[in-house]
């Protein structure tokens, strides 16, 4: 939850509420935009990112911001097309700046 509260508080701006988490142990959805409201699978964060002790690391954080790009793209567009594939580079272009501050705030390299 922290990385998600993260990124949606000091990257995207986006209310906690919009947000949610769940998990499914057998699906192979990693998240879902319904309604403008982003749904991500925690299973795929034990998966990828999730080691006992160890806070997560940039690539964690990397991994995350690209799948919320790709969410709020829905927004704009709902298939998955060159449209879409436009909309997530570019909310990735203009966002990565803060995901940059982020990772200084958390003393990240």
């Amino acid at each position: 939850g922290r990385v998600l509260q993260n990124l949606c508080e000091h990257v995207y701006s986006l209310r906690l509420a919009s947000v949610a988490i769940y998990h499914d142990p057998a699906g192979s959805t990693i998240a879902f935009n319904s309604d403008k409201s982003l749904h991500f699978n925690v299973r795929y964060f034990t998966s990828l990112h999730f080691r006992p002790n160890v806070p997560p690391d940039s690539s964690c954080y990397s991994y995350w911001f690209t799948t919320m790009a790709h969410e709020l793209a829905h927004n704009l567009v709902s298939a998955h097309n060159k449209d879409h594939g436009y909309y997530t580079e570019s909310y990735v272009t203009l966002f990565l700046p803060k995901l940059a501050s982020l990772f200084q705030r958390l003393e990240m390299t």
